[in-house]
């Protein structure tokens, strides 16, 4: 998971609330004009959005303030899951997936190849 973990009575209670969106929406807009909500609702952060859907995040006693914020920018948009984890929601939802960045194996980045045990172990590929 990587970072330093935190227990929720520290961070506090999360919700994730898969809306729907206008399907030519990017991310970058709907942070844009979700930004003059962040007074009235703190910790609102969208997650994901995209083909039509977004997650966005808050805490749990502004729910209902979040899907409202997102139907006043975008009349017609609709609240279609809540859920205490975002795995939950992409299970639900499977096209919310965000595909993750593969880890280049260590070896990859050096120029130098394993052999073997009788060559003396590492040679050099290409100068």
């Amino acid at each position: 998971m990587g970072g330093i973990m935190v227990v929720k009575s520290v961070r506090g209670r999360r919700r994730y609330i898969a809306v729907t969106v206008p399907p030519e929406l990017r991310r970058d807009d709907l942070v844009a004009s979700l930004s003059e909500f962040s007074e009235s609702i703190p910790d609102l952060k969208v997650i994901t959005c995209g083909n039509g859907k977004a997650v966005i995040r808050c805490e749990p006693a502004h729910v209902q303030a979040a899907i409202s914020a997102v139907g006043s920018s975008y009349p017609g948009s609709e609240s279609l899951l809540t859920s205490g984890t975002l795995r939950k929601l992409r299970e639900a939802y499977p096209e919310l997936k965000v595909p993750r960045k593969r880890k280049r194996h260590p070896r990859a980045a050096s120029p130098y190849i394993f052999i073997g045990r009788g060559d003396r172990g590492l040679r050099k590929i290409k100068e």
